[in-house]
């Protein structure tokens, strides 16, 4: 669903209006030439030039997909709200289109839902690839020292065609660049304050902003925490723990579920089955672009995990997905778990932001192996496969990460409200508090149960999270939703 692009037009008086002086002032128009959305028409979209070099503000430019979806009654308008959808490599104006079908009506009821594509992202000027991301026999547990070179100059080769391919853009893809984007965006819409939701890596550029932009920001809601003071090595293996975590109690909520297509039989043991053998023999997909291995299966299987609940993007449970999936591989039938093959030129969320924010610790075997059999400890099942391992494409890649992990201390910022679950498939529940003691006057409210975010699905989070944006009612600190 890309959406239409158009130019944007100088709009001095906006700038004017809102009384600011400032790299992203001088260097972010107003939107003026706002059009009906190619998917959605009730909802305008427009495109804004910004700095590709935030160092150099007036220096050459690149594009930004913005969709906005305004209330239907001003008089309840209470500002614009800012969501991104995570990823990283989620396009924010998916939200902005869909917003009041995903989150709550009072969202949608008092807020202008605005969502901007990153940088290199969908709909704005993007990062492209001319190699291979996944050559034949390329795995991302290598098992041996000639395995490792293989896939480390792997990285390196696809690595530099997106460099080739994308020119100086992709140096200037990290989190804090498209925190300056939206900083930007927002004085391109004449908005005095900040409003921001975003979900998983939507929490990175949340947290970035508050710390360059403090007293611009009204309202902030972390949801499914990510911390980026971690190195890569205790990323991992923090979601193998947290993946695994949601894998045991999807293999007990199987056995014990009639609707769940392994239920009353050893759901745990039947997906190991399906590894071994895949492993052994990868099972042929039609139209996949590779036979289907047991690493497939394990590093596909947390898209499941994520959303026991339907929800907008995931109408039917994920849980009963993964039952059918791994009911059907049993059987002979591997598509639940096949890679599509590409079509056009590639892009890589390992060559946006992925690897500008997290370089890769790991340079040796030696040390791959300790990582990985510390992994397969943690996560007997599943052996580390999550999104966080893929950041060892990470290794070898050739360009010099802009921002790499650091512990932050976010002050003079209005209280920030961060929101996670117990059993988060994704972003590991413990990563909301380390957050937390990096944010001064910061609230978690914690979720008891599984998947990954609350806003779109939770009837509690999401009163709590309404009643913060619209009224500015925080939570009390150590508020619990069962």
């Amino acid at each position: 669903m890309r959406i239409r692009r158009v130019i944007s037009v100088l709009c001095i008086g906006v700038l004017a209006a809102a009384g600011l002086s400032s790299p992203a002032a001088a260097a972010a128009p107003g939107i003026t030439d706002w059009k009906p959305c190619a998917d959605r028409p009730d909802v305008q979209c427009a495109t804004l030039r910004v700095p590709l070099d935030w160092a150099r503000p007036y220096g050459p430019k690149i594009s930004l997909a913005v969709a906005r979806n305004p209330v239907d009654d001003p008089s309840k308008r209470v500002g614009t709200l800012f969501l991104n959808p995570g990823g990283p490599g989620g396009p924010g104006t998916i939200l902005a289109l869909y917003g009041d079908l995903v989150f709550s009506p009072a969202l949608a009821e008092h807020f202008d839902l605005v969502g901007v594509d990153p940088r290199g992202i969908a709909g704005s000027t993007p990062v492209l690839c001319d190699g291979d991301p996944y050559p034949p026999g390329l795995t991302l547990f290598p098992r041996g020292a000639a395995e490792f070179r293989r896939f480390v100059e792997a990285n390196r080769v696809f690595g530099q065609s997106c460099a080739d391919a994308t020119g100086p853009l992709i140096s200037h893809v990290d989190t804090v660049s498209v925190a300056r984007d939206h900083e930007a965006a927002r004085v391109a819409l004449g908005e005095k304050e900040f409003n921001w939701l975003g979900l998983s890596y939507g929490t990175q550029i949340g947290v970035q902003y508050a710390n360059l932009f403090p007293h611009r920001v009204r309202a902030m809601v972390f949801d499914s925490v990510l911390d980026h003071s971690m190195g890569t090595e205790q990323m991992l293996l923090d979601e193998a723990a947290t993946v695994e975590d949601s894998f045991n109690r999807f293999t007990r909520w199987c056995t014990a579920t009639a609707a769940c297509a392994l239920h009353g039989q050893d759901a745990g043991a039947l997906f190991d089955r399906i590894v071994a053998a895949a492993d052994r023999n990868p099972m042929p997909v039609p139209g996949a672009a590779r036979p289907v291995s047991g690493e497939d299966i394990r590093l596909l299987t947390q898209e499941y995990l994520v959303f026991k609940e339907p929800n907008f993007f995931r109408p039917v449970s994920g849980w009963l997905q993964l039952g059918q999936a791994i009911s059907a591989t049993l059987a002979g039938n591997a598509e639940g778990f096949a890679i599509p093959a590409p079509e056009g030129p590639q892009s890589s969320q390992a060559t946006g932001p992925a690897c500008m924010d997290n370089p890769s610790e790991i340079r040796t075997y030696d040390e791959y192996q300790r990582l990985a059999q510390r992994a397969k400890r943690i996560a007997p099942h599943l052996q580390g496969a999550s999104q966080s391992w893929t950041l060892l494409r990470c290794t070898g890649y050739p360009v010099r990460a802009t921002n790499p992990p650091r512990r932050l201390d976010v002050r003079n910022a209005p209280p920030i409200l961060m929101v996670n679950a117990t059993h988060d498939a994704s972003t590991a529940y413990k990563w909301a508090w380390q957050l937390k003691s990096q944010v001064r006057g910061s609230v978690v409210l914690t979720r008891i149960g599984d998947g990954h975010t609350s806003s779109m699905h939770d009837a509690c989070a999401r009163a709590a999270i309404d009643r913060y944006l619209i009224d500015g009612v925080m939570p009390a600190p150590g508020s619990v939703c069962r």
